[in-house]
Order: structure tokens, then C-alpha cells, then sequence
């Protein structure tokens, strides 16, 4: 009986959410299987809410004028 670890879990899901479903012959592997696999992967990785994720960055692509420089 293999341990079940954290790193095994996650390859697991590795696996099904990226999955080739185009490949031949085709895995036995569902989109909503892949979906909710990339949806346990997200939550994983601290992507969805609370996570801090709502903090945007603002890009500016502007040169800065004769006042902003310095």
C-alpha cells in the first residue's frame, strides 16, 4: 500500500487536469474531471478568494512628465 502524501495527491491531479484528451487513444478522463481537477489545484495553491489575489498591480505606461521625474 503506497503512503498517501501531499506530492501524491498533487500528481494525481496533475494528471487529470492536464490530461491530452486529443491524444489517441483518448484517456478515460472527462472535461469536468479536468475542471474540477484545475479547480482543487487553484484552491491548492492559495489562488482563489482570501488568498490576497483581490490586491490588483497597476501598471503604468506612461513617461513620467518634468514634475514627476526625480
Amino acid at each position: 500500500m503506497q503512503q498517501i502524501t501531499p506530492e501524491r495527491v498533487l500528481d494525481e491531479l496533475a494528471g487529470i487536469a492536464f490530461a491530452d484528451l486529443s491524444a489517441e487513444p483518448p484517456p478515460p478522463i472527462k472535461v469536468a474531471d479536468k475542471l474540477r481537477a484545475l479547480e482543487l489545484i487553484y484552491k491548492y495553491l492559495g489562488l482563489g478568494e482570501g488568498s490576497g489575489a483581490e490586491e490588483g498591480v497597476v501598471i503604468v505606461d506612461e513617461a513620467p512628465t518634468k514634475g514627476e521625474t526625480g
